[in-house]
């Protein structure tokens, strides 16, 4: 029997990790997200940027709650409010994620920052299957 060379694994890089991803965060930070530079989380105009050709809204709205979990900055009360601006923002993402198909999945580090923020019995891998973990009833947008 051949045995693999052994090797270390490595966590997914989140958007603003790499350099190409440095350039494609700095024209969809002005549509909220987490600025890398600052260590800030802006509400995510995710009705806006899904009109933005080419945007990878999903990537950017789990990189963004991933980074600003990893900093400490979320509170596991109140995300959603603090992901996004408004019930129609969340909407929009709550489709988008439904949407996706199976065969998309969330890496390590979206999943980490989804089970830190109280999704402890999160066994859903695949983005159709977070869409249950923004749920609106129990937001108060006020």
């Amino acid at each position: 029997m051949s045995t693999i060379n052994a090797y270390i694994p490595q966590v997914t890089s989140l958007m603003f990790e790499t350099e190409e991803g440095e350039r494609a965060a700095s024209a969809l930070i002005e549509f909220g997200g987490w600025n890398h530079v600052d260590k800030v989380l802006l509400p995510i105009q995710v009705t806006e940027l899904s009109r933005m050709p080419g945007a990878d809204v999903i990537r950017w709205v789990f990189d963004s709650l991933s980074a600003a979990a990893e900093a400490g900055r979320l509170d596991a009360e109140r995300y959603i409010t603090q992901v996004f601006p408004s019930a129609d923002d969340l909407r929009d993402f709550r489709a988008l994620l439904r949407d996706a198909g199976f065969e998309r999945w969330m890496t390590d580090r979206h999943h980490a920052a989804l089970r830190k923020l109280g999704n402890a019995e999160c066994d859903c891998s695949t983005y159709p299957g977070a869409t249950t973990l923004f749920d609106p009833k129990d937001v108060d947008w006020a």
